[in-house]
């Protein structure tokens, strides 16, 4: 049997991933979020979580210290993007991106996308735009950490090349 909480890493070489992002469904759009506001970000993730029964084992303990990283002391994070996936006005997915060269990992938060909206090509765009944003900023190589089982560890993170790694146990998962 498999360990639901047992966390691994997903690398993406950059040089690899493509140029150009595939349409969106009308009224949607996937930009840079300047000045974030932390408490609808949050509902946002937690929602995501919330609807995703892969998650519930230790969820509090995972949602705990990834907003304690990407929004330490109720703000974002120093240096740190929000890419936000919107529906029309309505905030459907988040991806903090940290664009700094080094261990990572660079998806501070994953890709996070509400139920309703999974299943669609929309969870792709996101990770799309959020290796293309750390690209952009110069990066050769971008990663993220999750839980191995979840549908993202699955399905998402192996688009593009994501390759992955089983890290060792006492490192916490973020999307």
């Amino acid at each position: 049997m498999r360990n639901l909480t047992q966390a691994v890493r997903f690398d993406w070489d950059l040089a690899k991933v493509p140029i150009l992002p595939g349409p969106l469904p009308p009224k949607h759009e996937i930009k840079v979020q300047a000045n974030p506001e932390v408490e609808s970000l949050w509902d946002a993730v937690q929602r995501s979580f919330l609807n995703e029964s892969a998650w519930m084992v230790s969820l509090e303990s995972h949602l705990d210290p990834m907003r304690k990283k990407i929004f330490p002391e109720g703000k974002p994070l120093v240096g740190m993007d929000i890419l936000v996936l919107q529906h029309g006005l309505r905030v459907v997915g988040v991806s903090a991106v940290l664009a700094v060269a080094g261990e990572g990992p660079q998806l501070l938060s994953g890709i996070v996308m509400e139920y309703e909206y999974q299943r669609r090509g929309l969870g792709s765009a996101l990770l799309l735009a959020s290796l293309r944003h750390c690209a952009d900023k110069g990066l050769e190589k971008a990663s993220v950490v999750t839980r191995m089982g979840v549908p993202a560890a699955r399905y998402l993170y192996p688009k593009f090349g994501g390759r992955s790694t089983l890290i060792e146990s006492g490192v916490v998962a973020v999307g």
